[in-house]
C-alpha cells in the first residue's frame, strides 16, 4: 500500500456530498459493482442503521474464483444525512474500525485502501467532490 493510502486509512476520511441518502445508496450499489483490486472484487453490505438516520456499511472483498468462500471484511463506512440537503460520509480511522477479522484479512490495508481510493475517484467523476487529481487504485 502506498504511504498516502496508509496515512488516509490511519487518519480516516470525512466528507460531505450534496445528494440524499437514497441517491448515495444507489450510487454505492452501481459504482462498487465495478471496483476491483487484483483478483478481488467488492461487496458493500448494510449493517446497522436507523431509518432517516445514520447507516453503517461494511465493505467486503470477494475472490470470485473461490466460490462459496466467506466474504473478507475490510472495514466500514458510516453515512448520515445532514440537515437540509446532503450526506456526511465517514471512513473511520483504521484503529476505530470495529469490524471483526479486518487485520487478519487485510493486514496492510491494501484492499481497503484501494476501495476508498476508488470510492473517492467515483465521487469526483460524478462531480460530488473535488480532488487535485485521480487517486491511484493499485
Amino acid at each position: 500500500m502506498s504511504s498516502f493510502a496508509m496515512v488516509l486509512l490511519e487518519g480516516g476520511v470525512d466528507l460531505e456530498v450534496v445528494v440524499g441518502l437514497p441517491e448515495l445508496t444507489s450510487f454505492l450499489e452501481e459504482e462498487v459493482a465495478g471496483y476491483s483490486c487484483g483478483e478481488y472484487i467488492y461487496k458493500v453490505d448494510a449493517g446497522k442503521g436507523t431509518l432517516g438516520g445514520r447507516w453503517i456499511f461494511v465493505v467486503n472483498a470477494i475472490d470470485p474464483l473461490m466460490e462459496g468462500r466467506p466474504l473478507i471484511p475490510l472495514g466500514r463506512i458510516e453515512v448520515e444525512p445532514l440537515p437540509g440537503e446532503g450526506v456526511h460520509i465517514c471512513v473511520p480511522p483504521r484503529i476505530e474500525q470495529a469490524v471483526p477479522r479486518i487485520d487478519a484479512a487485510d493486514w496492510d490495508g491494501r484492499l481497503f485502501g484501494a476501495f476508498v481510493f476508488q470510492l473517492l475517484n467515483s465521487l469526483q467523476e460524478r462531480k460530488l467532490i473535488e480532488l487535485p487529481g485521480v487517486l491511484p487504485t493499485v
